[in-house]
C-alpha cells in the first residue's frame, strides 16, 4: 500500500489498520467497516484498501451503489458479479445459473424463479471466484446497498463454510440504516471510526487539490468550521476563493449547512448541466448509451466534469460523491423530479427499472399506471425479486384511483402476499388487517382473512381459514380455493378423512366451474389423501390429475402434481416403476426447479434403500437434504432418508441424531416415522421397553394423520419383534395379522414379505419350529420376489437362528452364511455382527484359516463339484461375487485350481455342505 499511502494525507493509522486486516483473514468470515461523517474520506480510504487487496493477489468484487439504486433490485451483486466469466457460470446447476443470470438482467426466465436460488447461487460462486484465495467483498456507502443485495448477500454468507471472506465497507455515520448489518453477525465486525484530519494534513490537502496556500488564520477557519472533515474544507475554501481579497479578520461568511455548500457550488452550473445531472441523480448512474436515447448531449456534462461533480468510469457516469447526488436531487423541484423519472422510464426497456421510474413520475392515482406497475411488480416476481416485486405492488397500490374499488383491493392483497414471499410478514399482517378494517362482509373479506391464514400455524390457521369460507359464499372459485388451503391446513389438525372432504368439495367446484387448473389442483390432493388413508385407487386419480395438468399451459401445474405420482408411486413399494417415474421427472424438472429436485431426491431415496442400492440412496439422501439447508428450508422430512438409511447400516447414533433433529424443527409436533426410527433404535441397542413405548406413540401419530397404507407403517415389523422380546406374543401376532391383511388388499408385497417374516417369528417364539422354517423360507423368497435384498438378509439370519434351535447345523450355517453375506454386501455393519455371532454359536466345524465365512461357503461347494453358476444360485450371489471369492480364496490358500482346493478342503476335516435348493436346507 505504499503507494496508496503517498497520495493520502493524514491516514497513516487507518491504512496500517487496513493492510493488517488484509494480511490476517479470518477462519470465517470477517468485516471491517469504515464509519464518519459523509465527507470525511471513507471512500478515499476504502479505495486504497482495493487496490491493497489486488495487490495481494487476493480475490476482490466490489461494489459503489448509489442512494437512487437503493430502492432497484440487486444493483450490488450486478457490480459484485458483472465481470463473473462463463465458466464461472458452468459451475452452477440450472435453476441457480438461471436466477442469477435473470437478477442480473441477463436473459429473462421462461418460469417463475424461487428467490432462494439467487441466494444458493451465490453460495455456491463465492468459492468459484475466490479460486482458493481469501475473496474481499468491498462495498463503498453501504447506506445505500439494497434491500435485495443485502438479503441475497446475507443469505449466502450466513451458509458459507470454509472460506476466507473479507467485507471491507464504507458507511456513513447520519442515522441512515446500515444494510451491511444483514450480512454478518456483528461479533465479526470491527468497526474502524474515520476521524478528522489534522490542520496540517488539510493544509497539504487544499495546496495538492486547489494548488492555493491560505494563511494561517484564514486555514485555522477553514479547519475549525469543517470539523476537520476534508470534503467539508474543500468546499470552504472554494467559497473563501471566489473572493481572494476580502477582509481576513472578518468572520468567515459561510452556508449555515453543508447542503447550502453544495448547493452553492452546483448553482455554479447551466441549466443544461443540471437537468442532465438530474437524470444521473434519478437514476444512480446513467452508462452513455442511455445518455444518448435520453438525447443528453456529450458537453452537457463537461462543465460538470471540470468541476469533479461527476466522474466516467467503464463508459458510466456517477457522481463523485454521494452528497453532491442527493442535494441536487433533493434540491430540484418537485416537477423537475417527476419529469427526470417519466424521461428514465420512456428511455428504459427493462420492464421493472421502467415501473420504478413510473412510480415516481406523478402523484396522481391513474389506472393505466397502476396496470403497467402491476405488469412491472408479475415481471420482477418472476425473476425472483420479492422486494422489488413488494415495492413495486405498494405504488401500484397507491396510484390506483378511490373508484377503482376491485382493482385497488386485488392489488393490497397482491402487495401483502408478495411481502410475505419477501419475508415481510409484518407488512402483510399490517395489509391484511387493513383490508379486514375496510372490506365489507363477503369474498374481500374472506381473501384478507386467507391472507391471515397463510402467516399462521394450521392449529390458529384453520378457524381463520373457516370464517373465509362463511365470507366467501357466492364466490365459487374463491370457495374452491379456500377448501383446498382447508385441505392442507385441515390434515394435521382435524386428520385426513375430514381434510379429504374439503377436497372433495373443491373438486366439486371445479367442476361446475370447468376450471382444469382447480380440477388438477383438487384431484391431486385427492388423490394424496386417499392414498395414504389405504385407498386402492390413489395411483389412479394421481395420474389422472397428473394428465389434466399436462394440458394446461401453466408448466407449474405439472410439477406440482406430478410430485404427488411420485409419492404414490414410492411408498406403494413399486420400485422399478417409481424408478422410473422418478428419474424422468428429476430430468424434466431437476435442472429447473431445485425444490422440486429435492423432493424427487427424497423420494429416490427410499426407492434405492428399499432396493438395496444403498450408496444410490445414500447420495440423493443427502443432497436432498443439502438443498433444503442451502435454501434455509431444513424441514423435518429432509431428515427421514438419512435416518432410514444410518438404521438399516446400523449406525443408530446418526440416525437418533437426524431423527431428534426432525423432531426438533417440528415443534412439538409427533412425526410418525420419526419417532419410529427412535423407537428401533431403542430395540437394537437392547432397549425392548423403551423401544415398544416409542411404536405405540408412533402408532397414535399415524392414527391421528389418517396414514392407513400398510407402507406408511413399516415400523411395524420392529414392533412386532419388541414384542416378541418382551413376550407378547398374542398382541404381535394382532398386530401383524392387521397388517398382513391391508397389505393383501392392496397388494404391497413387500409388505406382506415383511408380515411373512414377522409370522415366523411368531411361530418360533411359540416353540412351532416347522410352521417357522417354512414360513421364514417363504420370507426369503418373497424379498428376493420383490427386489429387496436388506428384507431377504432379516429372513434368512431369523431362519439360520431357528434352525440352529432345531440342531440343523449345517443347514443353520447355510442359512446365516447367506445372511452374512447379504448384509456385507449392503454394507449392514451391524446385521453382519449379529450373524457372525449366530454363526459362532453353532459348534461341530472347524474353519480354514483366513477364510472369512462366504469364502468358506463358496470352498465347501466347489470341493462337491459344484459349478459358479450352482454356487451363485444357492448361495444368492453373482456369478462374478462367486469368482471374486474364488480368486481370494486361492491366494489365501496359495492353491492354483479347483482340485487343489476340494483336496485342501478335505485335509482340513471341514465337512462338505449340501443344498437342496434355494433356501438352505438340511
Amino acid at each position: 500500500m505504499a503507494s496508496m499511502a503517498g497520495e493520502i494525507i493524514g491516514r497513516d493509522a487507518e491504512l496500517t489498520d487496513i493492510e493488517s486486516f488484509l494480511d490476517h483473514p479470518p477462519d470465517g468470515t470477517g468485516a471491517l467497516v469504515l464509519e464518519g461523517e459523509a465527507g470525511i474520506g471513507k471512500s478515499t480510504l476504502w479505495l486504497a484498501g482495493v487496490a491493497a487487496a489486488r495487490d495481494r493477489h487476493l480475490a476482490v468484487l466490489t461494489s459503489r451503489p448509489a442512494e437512487a439504486e437503493r430502492a432497484l433490485a440487486y444493483v450490488v451483486l450486478g457490480d459484485l458479479f458483472a465481470d463473473a466469466e462463463p465458466d464461472l457460470l458452468a459451475a452452477l446447476p440450472g435453476p441457480r445459473r438461471r436466477a442469477f443470470e435473470a437478477a442480473l438482467l441477463r436473459e429473462e426466465p421462461d418460469l417463475p424463479i424461487d428467490p432462494h436460488a439467487l441466494g444458493v447461487a451465490i453460495l455456491t460462486l463465492l468459492p468459484v471466484v475466490a479460486r482458493g484465495r481469501p475473496l474481499v467483498l468491498a462495498i463503498d456507502d453501504d447506506q445505500w446497498l439494497d434491500r435485495s443485495s443485502a438479503a441475497t448477500l446475507g443469505f449466502a454468507l450466513r451458509r458459507v463454510q470454509r472460506l476466507p471472506i473479507l467485507l471491507l465497507i464504507s458507511r456513513r455515520l447520519d442515522g441512515l440504516p446500515a444494510m451491511s448489518e444483514e450480512l454478518i453477525d456483528q461479533a465479526d465486525v470491527r468497526a474502524l471510526r474515520v476521524g478528522p484530519l489534522s490542520i496540517g494534513a488539510i493544509q497539504l490537502l487544499l495546496h495538492r487539490e486547489l494548488g492555493a496556500a491560505f494563511p494561517r488564520p484564514t486555514l485555522l477557519r477553514i479547519h475549525e468550521v469543517s470539523g476537520g472533515n476534508p470534503f467539508f474544507a474543500l468546499e470552504l475554501a472554494r467559497a473563501i476563493s471566489i473572493d481572494p481579497a476580502r477582509d481576513p479578520t472578518a468572520p468567515m461568511a459561510v452556508p449555515a449547512s453543508l447542503e447550502r455548500l453544495v448547493t452553492a457550488r452546483l448553482g455554479g452550473l447551466s441549466a443544461l448541466t443540471r437537468r442532465a445531472l438530474l437524470l444521473v441523480a434519478a437514476n444512480g448512474r446513467l452508462p452513455h448509451a442511455l445518455l444518448r436515447v435520453l438525447e443528453v448531449v456529450p458537453e452537457a456534462l463537461d462543465q460538470a466534469r471540470a468541476a469533479n461533480v461527476v466522474e466516467t468510469v467503464d463508459g458510466v457516469v456517477r457522481f463523485t460523491h454521494p452528497l453532491l447526488a442527493s442535494t441536487l436531487y433533493q434540491g430540484a423541484p418537485s416537477g423537475e423530479r417527476r419529469e427526470a423519472h417519466r424521461r428514465l422510464a420512456a428511455a428504459i426497456d427493462d420492464p421493472v427499472d421502467r415501473g420504478r421510474h413510473l412510480a415516481l413520475s406523478t402523484e396522481v392515482p391513474d389506472e393505466d399506471l397502476a396496470a403497467a406497475l402491476e405488469s412491472a411488480m408479475i415481471a420482477a416476481s418472476n425473476r425472483g425479486m420479492p422486494l422489488a416485486a413488494a415495492e413495486l405492488a405498494e405504488h401500484a397500490h397507491r396510484l390506483t384511483p378511490t373508484d377503482e374499488v376491485d382493482a385497488r383491493h386485488r392489488r393490497a392483497i397482491a402487495t401483502g402476499r408478495l411481502h410475505l414471499a419477501a419475508g415481510e410478514g409484518r407488512r402483510a399482517r399490517a395489509i391484511a388487517a387493513d383490508v379486514l378494517a375496510s372490506a365489507p362482509a363477503g369474498p374481500r373479506r374472506a381473501e384478507a382473512l386467507v391472507l391471515l391464514s397463510d402467516l399462521e400455524q394450521p392449529g390458529i390457521a384453520l378457524p381463520l381459514l373457516l370464517q373465509a369460507l362463511t365470507e366467501a359464499a357466492g364466490a365459487p372459485a374463491l370457495e374452491a380455493a379456500i377448501h383446498l388451503d382447508l385441505t392442507n391446513a385441515g390434515r394435521f389438525v382435524k386428520g385426513r378423512r375430514w381434510a379429504e372432504r374439503q377436497a372433495q368439495s373443491a373438486l366439486r367446484t371445479a367442476a361446475g366451474l370447468n376450471d382444469d387448473t382447480l380440477r388438477a389442483n383438487a384431484l391431486s390432493i385427492l388423490a394424496l389423501l386417499r392414498f395414504d388413508r389405504g385407498d386402492a385407487h390413489g395411483l389412479d386419480l394421481a395420474e389422472r390429475a397428473y394428465r389434466l395438468a399436462m394440458s394446461l399451459p401453466d408448466p407449474r401445474q405439472v410439477k406440482g402434481v406430478g410430485s404427488i405420482v411420485g409419492h404414490v408411486l414410492t411408498w406403494s413399494a413399486r420400485p422399478e416403476q417409481a424408478r422410473k417415474w422418478l428419474e424422468r421427472q428429476l430430468e424434466d424438472w431437476g435442472d429447473r426447479d431445485e425444490q422440486v429436485r429435492s423432493e424427487l431426491l427424497w423420494y429416490l431415496a427410499l426407492v434405492e434403500l428399499w432396493s438395496g442400492r444403498w450408496s444410490n440412496a445414500s447420495g440423493y439422501a443427502d443432497e436432498a437434504l443439502e438443498i433444503g439447508m442451502q435454501y434455509g428450508n431444513e424441514l423435518p422430512q429432509d431428515h427421514l432418508g438419512p435416518a432410514f438409511i444410518a438404521l438399516h447400516r446400523g449406525q443408530f447414533s446418526v440416525a437418533r441424531d437426524h431423527s431428534q433433529r426432525a423432531l426438533s424443527l417440528a415443534r412439538g409436533e409427533m412425526l410418525p416415522a420419526h419417532v419410529a426410527i427412535l423407537a428401533a433404535c431403542d430395540l437394537w441397542s437392547g432397549h425392548p421397553a423403551a423401544a415398544l413405548a416409542g411404536f405405540v406413540r408412533a402408532e397414535q401419530a399415524a392414527d391421528v394423520r389418517g396414514f392407513d397404507e400398510p407402507s406408511m407403517r413399516e415400523w411395524r415389523a420392529e414392533y412386532a419383534e419388541a414384542l416378541l422380546q418382551v413376550g407378547h406374543i398374542d398382541q404381535a401376532a394382532r398386530l401383524v395379522a392387521e397388517w398382513e391383511t391391508a397389505a393383501t388388499r392392496l397388494g404391497r408385497e413387500r409388505v406382506l414379505a415383511l408380515a411373512v417374516r414377522c409370522r415366523g417369528m411368531i411361530a418360533a417364539a411359540r416353540g412351532d419350529l416347522v410352521v417357522a422354517t417354512g414360513l421364514l423360507e417363504e420370507a426369503v423368497d418373497r424379498h428376493e420376489a420383490v427386489g429387496d435384498p436388506y428384507g431377504r438378509g432379516r429372513a434368512l439370519l431369523a431362519l439360520g437362528v431357528v434352525r440352529r434351535r432345531m440342531r440343523q447345523k449345517r443347514a443353520a450355517r447355510a442359512a446365516l452364511e447367506a445372511a452374512l453375506a447379504a448384509f456385507e454386501a449392503l454394507g449392514a455393519a451391524s446385521w453382519a455382527a449379529t450373524a457372525r455371532s449366530e454363526l459362532g454359536r453353532i459348534g461341530g466345524r472347524q474353519r480354514l484359516e483366513g477364510l472369512s465365512p462366504s469364502e468358506l461357503r463358496v470352498a465347501e461347494l466347489v470341493a462337491e463339484g459344484r459349478t459358479n453358476r450352482e454356487i451363485a444360485s444357492a448361495l444368492f450371489l453373482g456369478e462374478r461375487t462367486v469368482a471374486s471369492h474364488l480368486t481370494h480364496i486361492y491366494s489365501k490358500l496359495g492353491i492354483r485350481s479347483r482340485t487343489e482346493l476340494a483336496r485342501h478342503l478335505h485335509s482340513g476335516g471341514a465337512p462338505a455342505a449340501r443344498t437342496a435348493s434355494k433356501v438352505p436346507t438340511s
